[in-house]
């Protein structure tokens, strides 16, 4: 007859093994949902949630440290980080919300880039629903396009230009433009961005729009992006 002690040492052993086996288990599944969800070599979840949010520059110093350039473009300069949430002035239409704010050195003027993002179209078209009502009860919604304009390639000898549908949004809070841009990485996966580019604060719009243009020219391609649908 086995000894009662080692069968609770087999025991305990045994449920040891059960345990580390769940916990690996859980990981590896936890990975393999990511993978079958983003696909491997593609962006993760978590650059997605800033896709277009302009980022700083990164390099390093002779004695290897790590150096910020937080300069985006002439005197635009990120503040801060990149907060990954949702900003107070606007609804959390998704988890997965990023935002970042924006000085213009030479006018003390501050901008807001916002990027939502979504891995489904009917949470998309949901979000655009209510957040569509939240700007016609809060300000001034109109259909607009923007056109920022490249520094020409070698190749050619003038600017290029890429017209971006956007919806205006103007209120006492915040002025800006938000655009939708569905599936920019692959026609075959499921990504879905808002994005918004603002100024903070009362200001005419028109006053601002070379600046968020240039703001947008920092971020990643606007090709085939639409104004907020319910708008």
């Amino acid at each position: 007859m086995e000894d009662p002690d080692d069968i609770l040492k087999t025991d305990r052993a045994g449920g040891v093994v059960i345990v580390l086996l769940l916990i690996t288990t859980g990981a590896f599944g936890a990975l393999l949902l990511d993978l079958l969800t983003i696909g491997p070599g593609y962006p993760p979840l978590e650059a997605l949630q800033k896709w277009y949010i302009p980022q700083p520059r990164y390099g390093y110093a002779e004695n290897g440290s790590m150096i910020v350039n937080r300069t985006i473009s002439g005197d635009l300069v990120l503040l801060g980080d990149i907060e990954e949430r949702c900003p107070p002035l606007f609804p959390v239409l998704s988890r997965r919300c990023s935002y970042a704010m924006y000085a213009d050195t030479g006018w003390d003027d501050r901008y807001l880039v916002v990027n939502w993002y979504f891995d489904d179209n009917a949470d998309l078209l949901q979000a655009e629903m209510d957040l569509c009502n939240r700007l016609r009860a809060a300000g001034n919604v109109s259909f607009s396009e923007l056109i920022p304009s490249k520094e020409p390639d070698p190749s050619q000898s003038e600017p290029i230009f890429d017209r971006v549908a956007v919806t205006r949004f103007e209120s006492e809070t915040s002025s800006g433009y938000f655009t939708v841009v569905e599936k920019p990485l692959s026609p075959e996966h499921d990504d879905y961005f808002i994005a918004y580019f603002g100024v903070v604060g009362s200001a005419p719009l028109s006053d601002h729009t070379a600046a968020l243009e240039d703001l947008m020219l920092r971020s990643y391609s606007f090709n085939g992006a639409r104004p907020l649908a319910f708008c």
